[in-house]
């Protein structure tokens, strides 16, 4: 994590204290005791509702709160705490993967990828993850690009309340402006205009609503439906003409016995652009392999490149390997785009 971690170990550890001490006094999981912390430092008070916390476990934490010196922290180490308290919270609630968040160095090449597609001339970037579950992905490109691209607008959808109350929460203690929606990211997004770019850290499983479903191309014929294709075409379809999408997907995505449905539908639809597979190193122990697709959607300019640019992703803690990688990637799109 690029980031002093020095800096932050001390605030880090006071505030999983806070954390813990407010969660055994609600009785409530880490995830939400989380939030509320972060709330609570924000607004430099403790929230209670319905006498509790009580007297006395507000006191605690008003004491704990005058010793957390957060204020003083960039806005990069904020960040840096903010993703360690995530994976504290992974360990803690133990969440299903589909609930689990983006590791901050895959939000840091999506971020190389973006400045890569869209170049450094413009000044506007207006970016969507519709799954944007903890905030973490979303908040971390931000970061990285609002220094390229001063206009830039951030937008998360989820149907996940619990999950959105964090990115909230997180979202103010960075100071960082982010809109969030509560809905399903497969009903008609609820925003007034179009991203320039859709970036997601797709959930891989079933999408339970059939009917809903059918309304896709890439619905199951019987059965469920795939929720990482809907959401790919869901993507696709927000974008305008000459729009892109950066996804995380499985590594075989286009491997399973529904892929020639896939193809099919992207050959209509998007260029694919890049396929970048992902070092095991990027995640958490068990996780399976993934990969970065980059597509574009038809229109305007749009074009397929000469060459799709397919890569593996070096370890992201090699320095010199990075630096490599992001020239080869520089190099790819002066030649194809």
């Amino acid at each position: 994590m690029a980031t002093h971690l020095n800096d932050i170990k001390k605030i880090y550890q006071q505030t999983d204290e806070a954390v813990n001490l407010l969660q055994s006094a609600l009785n409530t999981d880490y995830l939400t005791a989380l939030s509320e912390t972060l709330a609570n430092l924000v607004q430099k008070t403790v929230h209670v509702e319905n006498e509790a916390p009580n007297q006395e476990t507000v006191a605690k934490l008003h004491q704990l709160y005058r010793e957390i010196k957060w204020a003083n922290l960039t806005s990069e180490q904020r960040l840096a705490l903010g993703q360690l308290l995530i994976f504290r919270r992974q360990q803690v609630d133990k969440p299903q993967a589909n609930f689990q968040a983006t590791p901050s160095t895959i939000g840091v090449l999506i971020s190389l990828v973006a400045t890569v597609v869209f170049g450094r001339q413009q000044s506007s970037l207006k970016i969507t993850d519709p799954v944007v579950g903890t905030g973490s992905l979303l908040l971390t490109v931000g970061q990285q690009l609002q220094r390229i691209y001063p206009e830039l607008s951030l937008i998360g959808l989820d149907n996940n309340d619990e999950l959105l109350a964090l990115a909230a929460a997180w979202a103010d203690f960075l100071n960082d402006k982010l809109m969030l929606v509560h809905q399903d990211a497969l009903t008609p997004w609820l925003t007034e205009q179009k991203p320039n770019l859709v970036i997601a850290d797709l959930p891989v499983g079933y999408y339970p609503l059939d009917s809903r479903a059918s309304e896709f191309e890439l619905h199951a014929k019987s059965g469920h439906s795939f929720a990482h294709y809907l959401l790919l075409e869901q993507s696709i379809n927000a974008l305008p003409n000459a729009g892109w999408g950066i996804f995380v997907v499985p590594a075989n995505l286009f491997e399973s016995d529904a892929a020639l449905t896939l193809l099919r539908w992207l050959t209509k639809h998007a260029f694919l652009q890049m396929s970048l597979s992902l070092p095991k190193s990027a995640f958490q122990d068990g996780t399976a392999d993934k990969a970065i697709i980059v597509l574009q959607k038809h229109g305007a300019r749009a074009k397929q490149a000469k060459e799709v640019l397919i890569a593996n992703v070096p370890d992201m803690n090699q320095i010199d390997a990075m630096r490599r990688f992001s020239q080869q990637m520089q190099l790819w799109a002066t030649e194809n785009l």
